[in-house]
C-alpha cells in the first residue's frame, strides 16, 4: 500500500519522533512509505533520505509574517504539488495547515485519512496556548499589533485543532483523558484509537555510568540528576524543586540537555556558577543516550494542568529505555506506569513533592537502580514500537485497510 505520513515538526523536534517511528514501522511491514516533515530549507523542499520503498523529505518553512512550523504557506504549496495523487493511507500528526490542509486536498483522490491528536492546544480550555496557565498571563506580546496577530493565530489554532479529528476518517489519541475531548466533539469511539508512544529500546540502551561521565568530562563521584527536554512548560516547578534540593543536599548535581529553560533564574544561575548545574544545550538525538547514561536518575516535572494531563512526553519513553528511574509528578497516564511497575517516583505535583521525590532517589540509590531495571524491562516487554504498530494495524483492518 502507498502510505503518506505528514508531520509539521522539524527533524528531531516534538512529535517528529512519534510520527517517524510509526512511519518506519509501517515501512518495515513492507509498505511504500513517504514521510514529510518541516525541513531546514526556508524556501525550498530538501531531500533527506531515499531507499527502497522509503522517501523522506522536508518541506519549506517560509511563511509571510514569521517563521512558525506548521503554518508555512510555501510549505503547504510544496506538499500539495509534490504529493498530488492517490494514497491508500494518509496519517497526519498535527492539526496545522501543512498537515491537515494537504490531507483534505488529497481526499479528492480517495484513500483513508487518519489524524493524531497527541496534545491539547486549546487557548481557552487549558491547552498549550492557554496563557492563564503560564507564569505571566499577559506578556507584552499579547498587546498592540503583535497581540492582534497572536490572537488571530490562536483563533486559527483552536478552529484547526477540532476540525481535523472531526473531519478525518479516524483519530488516534496518546492518553486516555483525550477520549473526553473526542467524545465532546461527538466522534464515535469506534473511530478513535488510544495509541501510546513506544520506547526506543533499540537506539537507547542502558549505558555504563562511569564511562558516560568520562566521555562527557563529568565528575565521577556526585549524584547527577538528568533532565532532557525539548518542550519545557513546567520549568518553574523544576526550578523551585531544585532550590529545595540544593538547600538539603549540596552534593547533588544536575545536567540539562535541550533548549534553555531556566530564563536566567537566580537559583539556576547560581547553580551554574557553583558547578551544581551544567547546561549542555541542544544536542543531536544520537548523543542523548550518553547524557541519560551519565545520570543516576532522571527528572520529568509536570504541573497538574489540562495540557499535561493530555500528553505523554517523548522523553518518558527515552527515560524508560535508558534504564534509569524517573522522578516525576502524579499527573496523567504516566502515573500508573510509574506506580504499577515501580519505575520511579510519582509525587504530588508541587515543588515540595518533586523535591522530595528527587531526594528520595538520591538517598536510596540501590532502590533507584532497581527502578531503573524495571524501567528497562517495561521498555523491552510492554512499550515496544512493533507492538504499537501492530495495534495500529489491527485498528485500521477494522476500517477496511490491510496494513
Amino acid at each position: 500500500m502507498r502510505v503518506l505520513v505528514l508531520v509539521a515538526n522539524p527533524t528531531e523536534r516534538g512529535t517528529w519522533f512519534r510520527a517517524r517511528e510509526i512511519a518506519r514501522g509501517l515501512w518495515n511491514r513492507g509498505h511504500e512509505v513517504t514521510f514529510v516533515c518541516t525541513g531546514e530549507g526556508y524556501y525550498r523542499p530538501r531531500e533527506i533520505a531515499r531507499e527502497m520503498g522509503w522517501h523522506e523529505w522536508g518541506s519549506a518553512s517560509w511563511q509571510p509574517l514569521h517563521r512558525v512550523e506548521g503554518n508555512s504557506t510555501l510549505g503547504l504549496l510544496h506538499r500539495i504539488v509534490r504529493l498530488a495523487g492517490k494514497w491508500d493511507f494518509v496519517y497526519t500528526f498535527s492539526h496545522h495547515p501543512v498537515d491537515q490542509g494537504v490531507a483534505r486536498f488529497l481526499r479528492r483522490f480517495g484513500g483513508f485519512w487518519m489524524t493524531d491528536w497527541c496534545d491539547l492546544w486549546s487557548s481557552t480550555r487549558g491547552g498549550i496556548l492557554d496563557r492563564k496557565l503560564w507564569a505571566d498571563p499577559s506578556p507584552p506580546m499579547t498587546k498592540g499589533i503583535s497581540g492582534i496577530r497572536l490572537r488571530g493565530e490562536y483563533w486559527l489554532e483552536d478552529v484547526c485543532e477540532i476540525s481535523a479529528p472531526m473531519d478525518a476518517d479516524a483519530t488516534s489519541i496518546i492518553v486516555s483523558p483525550m477520549r473526553e475531548e473526542t467524545r465532546r466533539l461527538g466522534i464515535p469511539d469506534r473511530k478513535v484509537l488510544h495509541l501510546v508512544s513506544g520506547a526506543d529500546s533499540e537506539t537507547i540502551k542502558p549505558l555504563d555510568k562511569a564511562e558516560c561521565r568520562r566521555v562527557l568530562e563529568l565528575p565521577h563521584d556526585p549524584i547527577i540528576v538528568g533532565y532532557v527536554a525539548n518542550f519545557t512548560p513546567d520549568n518553574k516547578l523544576l526550578i523551585d524543586a531544585m532550590k529545595r534540593v540544593w538547600r538539603k543536599r549540596r552534593d547533588i548535581r544536575m545536567i540539562s540537555v535541550g533548549p534553555k529553560w531556566y530564563e536566567d533564574n537566580d537559583t539556576i544561575g547560581r547553580g551554574i556558577k557553583r558547578g551544581k548545574m551544567i547546561d549542555f544545550g541542544r544536542r543531536p538525538f544520537g548523543e542523548v543516550p550518553l547524557f541519560l547514561g551519565a545520570s543516576d536518575f532522571l527528572v520529568m516535572p509536570m504541573r497538574d494542568v489540562p495540557f499535561n494531563r493530555c500528553r505523554w512526553p517523548n522523553k518518558f519513553g527515552d527515560y524508560l529505555a535508558a534504564g534509569r528511574a524517573t522522578a516525576t509528578n502524579a499527573v496523567g497516564d504516566i502515573t500508573p506506569v510509574i506506580n504499577r511497575w515501580q519505575t520511579g517516583i510519582a509525587s504530588p505535583p508541587t515543588s515540595r513533592g518533586h523535591s522530595d521525590a528527587i531526594l528520595y532517589l538520591a538517598e536510596n540509590r540501590v532502590e533507584a537502580q532497581q527502578m531503573g531495571g524495571n524501567a528497562r524491562r517495561i521498555a523491552e516487554e510492554h512499550l515496544t514500537w512493533p507492538s504499537r504498530i501492530e495495534r495500529l494495524c489491527r485498528f485500521l483492518s477494522r476500517h477496511g485497510l490491510k496494513l
